[in-house]
């Protein structure tokens, strides 16, 4: 696969004739609804097969870096190439090439329909964890209707998790999860709901997420998770948690203090970094997964713990911001991929790209003359983050979430990967 960048002027046709596919192919693996209107600074996603076409401001070296392929294997796969005189339009042979193998996650909220949305995706998965079982005060759980998720994910290789979470109206209450970790008889019945339901609904596992404990529970929620770790093992299941994107251990704040980056790491089977929401709909427009940012926490994490416990999540999902933006104020709108290219389609805007961030952007004024920006994700953003997972040898990929569908994506990532599967 190569993804390319729609310049003033492009058209499927003559995208079709320069990389040698078929025009309808294009149209089909990228799902476009407006072939003959194509957005300045979208993203495509090209199916080459064992060829590279050289864009504007490529250098080989840049292209071994980008594709991950040894340069000097690149040169010689290419003879008669001088790198010097690369020019746009020219074919490059590509060596072949060992795939890192991961594991891919999704989360989905199994409201009706979004069964499909999985159905999209699972080519490319290993686990869905459908979000989310609530536990309350007493050790008891609020299911989710995941009838339909479950019954889809029966004819798949997919495995799923179960997420704990201790969500209730919509927020993460400290209470709950303190009136858990403060009683054995209440974490005894919790377990054994749990795993009533992994064995009645066949579940791989669970997916803990305990958030905005806040501070002073970082040992208790230790211990709980130690407890509980070792149960779900004696019984085969696996155990993996969602852990504030945090850049230090001494890091404070109530969704940080209580998450021990170290001790899950020894602990649990695989962990998954929440690294997004930098850009959330109550703050200040800015990318919800600036690159710089989720750097930063996956080097504290591989500081404390292996690369193969990491896995590094990604957003499917960008917001659109009212400006002038005001705190307290109006909050943003999540909106998908398709749904940005459409709104810059429809507002006759190109969409920029910060390569610092790797995030594209865009401006635009709607009908009542207010002035928006929305940041969101691209392939180029997940081309970055997937290089990330590969340089650094990350157990995987963790998506939030499925619902926010980008088909795209699923095809780059099994060309970049091998996905390892379970079910």
């Amino acid at each position: 696969m190569q993804i390319h960048v729609v310049s003033q002027g492009d058209t499927i046709y003559a995208l079709a004739r320069t990389f040698g596919v078929p025009a309808q192919e294009i149209i089909t693996q990228n799902n476009l609804d407006h072939p003959n209107d194509l957005v300045v600074g979208e993203t495509l996603l090209i199916p080459t097969t064992n060829t590279y076409i050289i864009q504007p401001g490529d250098t080989l070296w840049e292209i071994a870096k980008k594709l991950n392929i040894n340069y000097q294997a690149l040169l010689d796969a290419n003879p008669n190439v001088r790198p010097q005189n690369l020019y746009p339009g020219q074919s490059l042979s590509l060596p072949q090439r060992e795939k890192q193998h991961i594991i891919v996650n999704g989360y989905l909220e199994p409201h009706t329909g979004n069964a499909q949305r999985f159905v999209e995706a699972s080519a490319a998965l290993t686990y869905l964890s459908v979000f989310s079982y609530e536990v309350s005060a007493e050790g008891n759980l609020t299911a989710p209707d995941d009838a339909e998720v479950l019954a889809a994910v029966k004819n798949t290789d997919v495995s799923p998790l179960m997420v704990i979470t201790n969500l209730s109206e919509g927020e993460f209450k400290r209470e709950i999860a303190a009136a858990i970790f403060n009683s054995n008889d209440v974490q005894e019945h919790l377990i054994s709901n749990i795993l009533s339901v992994l064995r009645q609904k066949g579940y791989r596992g669970i997916n803990i997420d305990f958030e905005f404990l806040g501070s002073n529970m970082r040992e208790q929620y230790n211990q709980f998770l130690q407890k509980i770790t070792q149960r779900m093992h004696q019984e085969g299941y696996i155990v993996s948690t969602a852990l504030a994107p945090k850049t230090s251990g001494t890091q404070v704040g109530a969704w940080y203090e209580a998450h021990d980056y170290a001790f899950h790491g020894r602990t649990v089977d695989f962990v998954v970094l929440m690294t997004y929401e930098w850009g959330w709909s109550g703050g200040p427009p800015m990318p919800v997964s600036p690159i710089t940012q989720v750097r930063q926490v996956v080097n504290y994490a591989l500081s404390v713990m292996p690369a193969n416990k990491i896995v590094m999540s990604i957003p499917l999902y960008g917001y659109d911001w009212t400006l002038p933006y005001q705190e307290g104020g109006k909050f943003a709108r999540a909106v998908r991929y398709q749904q940005a290219i459409d709104l810059a389609r429809q507002n006759h805007t190109n969409i920029e790209y910060n390569q610092k961030e790797e995030s594209p952007f865009f401006r635009y004024t709607d009908a009542q003359g207010q002035q928006h920006i929305v940041y969101f994700e691209d392939l180029r953003t997940m081309e970055a983050m997937f290089q990330m997972v590969d340089d650094d040898n990350l157990r995987g990929i963790s998506f939030w979430n499925l619902a926010f569908t980008f088909p795209q994506v699923w095809p780059l990532l099994q060309d970049k990967f091998t996905i390892i599967k379970e079910g």
